[in-house]
């Protein structure tokens, strides 16, 4: 199955959503937002789950916007897991939150967040 790839329009949708929470808007880089979007499909990311780590962790660090980087970062790693054929099976106790604030605080790097994406992503029609 041939993984989906994220357009910047997918990205700027989801920012739009992610600032109904909260939030000022506007674009601080649009080279830094689609640096983000592009590594992931720079052909040394095969794996699903190293996809999603480089779209979270790059969207996270390369602060596009002036506000909602980590909001944003996680709504469309989510929909290119899902728009993929995937879905992400969390531990018992586990919040998504707290993954995205440790990669924005520098505790979670990006081989840590490759081997938390992969123990957590099933294909869809997998048994958890």
């Amino acid at each position: 199955m041939k993984h989906y790839k994220v357009q910047l329009d997918d990205v700027l949708t989801a920012h739009s959503e992610a600032l109904q929470y909260g939030g000022r808007p506007g674009v601080l880089s649009f080279d830094g937002i689609e640096s983000a979007i592009a590594r992931p499909y720079s052909g040394y990311h095969r794996r699903i789950y190293r996809k999603a780590a480089s779209l979270l962790h790059s969207l996270v660090q390369n602060h596009g916007f002036v506000d909602g980087n980590k909001r944003t970062a996680l709504l469309v790693t989510l929909l290119m897991i899902e728009r993929s054929g995937y879905r992400l099976v969390l531990m018992e106790d586990e919040m998504l939150d707290d993954i995205v604030v440790g990669v924005a605080a520098g505790d979670i790097d990006f081989v840590d967040l490759c081997d938390w994406f992969a123990a957590r992503l099933k294909k869809n029609g997998e048994t958890d």
